[in-house]
């Protein structure tokens, strides 16, 4: 399917539940199940495919508090054809660093106190597939 339809799929699913979390690293997969909240039995499934880069980011200092995947509301998710900005590895000196140490995550979630950047080359919502490529470094 074209990107001009991704974006408003994804904006349709704002403010959902999360009721599944799942990653397979063998298989270069993250799925995530939702319900969304227009509709007590409206269940979606996400598949992010051929995933390179996933990073899960906690506001919260002391994780002791609270766990860091109890508030399940997925408020936004979105996607950005260039990327959401470059992350690297920083076991690596900065004059060390590769293009294989940078990734470019083109998906953002945002959770109640935390976000998930993926980088994947197509995500499948239901039976809609969207390949939507890497960004460029």
């Amino acid at each position: 399917m074209s990107k001009s339809k991704l974006m408003p799929l994804l904006d349709s699913l704002q403010q959902s539940i999360i009721e599944k979390f799942d990653i397979d690293i063998p298989k270069e997969k993250i799925s995530i199940h939702i319900k969304n909240n227009t509709d007590s039995d409206d269940k979606v499934k996400i598949i992010f495919e051929e995933v390179f880069s996933f990073y899960f980011i906690n506001e919260i200092e002391d994780l002791s508090i609270k766990p860091c995947f109890d508030y399940t509301q997925l408020n936004s998710i979105g996607y950005y054809e260039n990327g959401v900005g470059e992350f690297a590895n920083l076991d690596c000196p900065d004059d060390e660093i590769t293009e294989k140490d940078i990734s470019l995550p083109n998906f953002a979630l945002e959770l109640f106190d935390s976000s998930i950047f993926i980088e994947a080359r197509s995500i499948k919502i239901d039976d809609k597939k969207f390949k939507v490529g890497y960004p460029s470094i």
